[in-house]
């Protein structure tokens, strides 16, 4: 009976010992960046709508803001930014200045980062563009307009995690660069496709 007892005293205090050692190596490594950071894009906008309906250009912006992991693997992150979406050409146009639409502006929006191993990440994000425009209207006697308006932008990404401090993505977002309701003014909807670069401090 006392080697019973013993053996079984034996064995819970093996188990005792090994179940910390089994849950450790079984708990998430922390993947989730969190501090400030800063980034740049470049890639391809084209608009989807009006008179300057799938035409495009080369467009750019960067960003910058603070990540808060919260889960070993995901953080949320705020950022404002600045993009440039391009000078672009109504269709059936041959370089007429006078017609050529422009986009730009800041923005200001949040972004959720998940990291689906140490080395790749997907990340959606949204927010409020401060859409500065000009081109074609969208009416039957078109006329040249200027416009600021705030419009809503989201995306999606994947990227990869070079180190700690660097990684680089590709990403689609999608900004709402129309004058006003309707399909009557300035119609600069644009979907952008970039290659982007992030550095973490």
């Amino acid at each position: 009976m006392k080697k019973t007892l013993f053996a079984i005293a034996l064995a819970t205090a093996g188990l005792a010992t090994a179940a910390p050692a089994a849950f450790a190596q079984s708990a998430p490594t922390q993947t989730a960046q969190q501090g400030w950071y800063v980034g740049a894009q470049a890639g391809y906008g084209q608009v989807d709508n009006g008179r300057y309906d799938n035409q495009g250009n080369y467009i750019g912006g960067i960003n910058g803001g603070y990540r808060f992991a919260i889960n070993p693997e995901t953080s949320v992150g705020v950022e404002a930014g600045y993009q440039y979406l391009g000078a672009i050409d109504a269709k059936g146009a041959s370089n007429v200045t006078s017609d050529r639409a422009r986009l730009h502006g800041p923005t200001l929006g949040a972004n959720l980062r998940w990291n689906f191993n140490p080395d790749w990440y997907a990340e959606l994000r949204a927010g409020a563009f401060y859409a500065e425009g000009a081109g074609l209207t969208n009416a039957y006697d078109a006329s040249y307009a200027r416009f600021e308006r705030v419009r809503p932008y989201a995306g999606v990404g994947v990227g990869y995690n070079i180190n700690q401090h660097f990684s680089v993505g590709v990403n689609y977002n999608y900004y709402d660069g129309s004058s006003r309701g309707g399909n009557q003014g300035v119609q600069l909807d644009t979907n952008a496709v970039t290659v982007a670069a992030e550095y973490r401090f």
